[in-house]
């Protein structure tokens, strides 16, 4: 089978094959509209003397043209593609030439389009980060439904960080719920998956913040009586470790060592049913955090 590039086609660059900005940027040689796919389909596998006969009159690849690349490289899309110009542009493979540049870590979808009688046209949906999942010392960007799009060297203060080995694939639920309160979600500056069944939420610093243990179920109802009690009694003024939400009818909190004497109005929030001391809270499996986890300690950093 013909293949889809000789490594020359890098010299393409210098007749401006690719703009830098990624929008389509090629001045079709031969301005003509795009095949239809049907066409395009019936010469999906023409033989040598049709494609001999196509190139003899002028059907050759000579422009490629490229719509909505922004972050993936010119040059990764071109060794992609794997194709050369002046190459028959029946012989292009379109299909294999489509699950070649959705094989790239940026690209999200692909189409391709052949403009006869001598371009390429590609339009390109990238992946759009939507979160920071950190494992040690690595950080990756994440899309919005759980894929793992690039490894970055640091974190990224504009992105919320997640820890825990499912994370990327329920942080967009979470997230989705903690904006029911938007002032408060605003607040939050990472996230940590505990024992792949619920989470915890920091908020103004993944190191020293205060943590929020959230309920396995009715994330969104744990989060609006925090809201509550943030608006009535402050709640997050005190100096906090953290905040348990995963009862219903108590809060369980605790609070530093080095803090300031109870505040009367915090004693407004204690339990409402059965009377329960405010003490220590359950303690947490080992695979998740409680409020400092010494097993991410290391991992922790002010975002």
């Amino acid at each position: 089978m013909r293949r889809l590039v000789s490594r020359k086609t890098l010299a393409w660059t210098a007749a401006g094959v690719i703009a830098a900005g990624g929008a389509a940027a090629i001045t079709h040689l031969h301005g003509s509209p795009a095949m239809p796919d049907a066409l395009a389909h019936a010469f999906a596998v023409p033989d040598s003397a049709i494609l001999d006969l196509s190139a003899a009159i002028g059907m050759k690849l000579d422009a490629l043209t490229v719509e909505g690349r922004a972050m993936t490289a010119r040059e990764d899309l071109l060794a992609a593609l794997d194709i050369e110009r002046g190459i028959p542009i029946l012989s292009v493979d379109v299909a294999q030439a489509r699950a070649a540049i959705e094989a790239l870590p940026w690209v999200k979808s692909a189409k391709i389009e052949r403009r006869l009688p001598g371009s390429l046209h590609i339009l390109l949906e990238e992946r759009t980060p939507y979160a920071l999942w950190q494992r040690g010392d690595r950080y990756t960007l994440v899309d919005q439904s759980g894929n793992a799009i690039v490894d970055v060297p640091d974190a990224d203060p504009a992105l919320p960080l997640i820890v825990g080995p499912d994370a990327p694939q329920h942080a967009a639920a979470l997230f989705e719920a903690l904006q029911s309160e938007v002032d408060l979600a605003g607040r939050v500056r990472g996230a940590v998956r505990v024992g792949a069944r619920r989470w915890n939420v920091y908020l103004d610093a993944f190191d020293g913040g205060i943590a929020i243990r959230l309920p396995e179920v009715d994330v969104a109802a744990a989060w609006a009586r925090l809201a509550t009690l943030e608006r009535e009694h402050k709640i997050l003024e005190r100096d906090l470790d953290f905040i348990d939400m995963r009862l219903e009818d108590r809060l369980v909190v605790r609070i530093h060592k080095d803090s300031l004497p109870a505040n009367p109005a915090l004693d407004a929030v204690a339990p409402k049913k059965p009377p329960a001391p405010v003490t220590a809270p359950v303690t947490e499996p080992v695979n998740g955090p409680a409020a400092a986890p010494a097993a991410l300690n290391a991992q922790k950093r002010n975002i």
